[in-house]
């Protein structure tokens, strides 16, 4: 549950408290004027035996003015207490519906993984939070080699596979707090959070050979399609960068991969 969200639904939860404490405040003066009423019968009675007595009149008419009021606000505020009730437990609901709605919108349907919105989002509030993340997050993108021809020559049925199977590979080798995304098309991201270039090239060539290594089987037919290969660029936080900084590092290593043949890792500071 977000910040947000529990923030809003404690709001709701103290609202309905403090109306809870205001009705019983109101009821506890209730009591203690019926009480002086009780206390001081003599002296009422004694003011309805002297009619003449403008002041008597007043008081009393006061005094029952004055219960009256504060029982209509208790009934009030009992009414109040319900509609709180009623109305919190609706927008609670409709808040988690609300959150889910939002998950979804951030999920690709075709791979299980998230979607650019995702990824974007997930980075800007990395760099927005960078101290947080010790003044580090590396950024990959990568590219099916050849997915056109895959997609040309085996359907598109074959081409999701493909794209699912290179999404569970990249969540297989990433660790718990990294994100991975699909950029779009055949194009994937992962955020690696706390982690330098060094160990991003790192991880960038365990996906790659990871991938590489396995035939993909059509599951339709049941037929060996060959190997799936990546080429992936490596970009990594520095000082005063934005999100679109980062990316742009990560795309242009991207376009270093593809020139150098294909199935291979480069990263913004490489000079071969």
């Amino acid at each position: 549950m977000s910040d947000t969200k529990k923030d809003f639904e404690h709001s709701l939860d103290d609202l309905h408290k403090g109306a809870g404490r205001i009705t019983k405040g109101l009821e506890d003066i209730v009591g203690v004027i019926d009480q002086v009423a009780r206390d001081n019968e003599s002296f009422i009675q004694s003011m309805d035996k002297a009619p003449d007595d403008e002041h008597s009149a007043t008081i009393r008419k006061l005094l029952e003015n004055v219960s009256k009021q504060i029982k209509d606000i208790v009934d009030y505020g009992h009414k109040f207490e319900v509609r709180i009730n009623e109305y919190s437990d609706e927008i609670v609901d409709l808040n988690r519906q609300l959150e889910h709605t939002k998950q979804i919108a951030m999920i690709d349907p075709t791979t299980g993984i998230g979607n650019r919105r995702r990824f974007e989002e997930s980075l800007k509030s990395i760099i927005d939070n960078i101290e947080d993340f010790k003044g580090k997050v590396s950024v990959l993108l990568a590219d099916v080699d050849n997915f056109k021809t895959v997609n040309d020559t085996l359907g598109h049925s074959v081409g999701d596979q493909v794209l699912r199977q290179v999404a569970q590979n990249f969540v297989t080798n990433l660790k718990g707090s990294d994100i991975v995304a699909r950029w779009g098309g055949d194009e994937f991201s992962a955020i690696l959070p706390e982690t330098e270039l060094s160990h991003a090239i790192k991880v960038a060539e365990n996906v790659r050979k990871s991938i590489a290594s396995r035939s993909i089987r059509n599951k339709e037919t049941g037929d060996e399609m060959g190997r799936v290969t990546l080429s992936i660029g490596v970009s990594t936080y520095h000082k005063g960068d934005n999100p679109h900084k980062l990316i742009f590092r990560a795309d242009q290593a991207l376009y270093e991969a593809k020139r150098a043949g294909r199935n291979c890792t480069k990263a913004e500071l490489d000079e071969d």
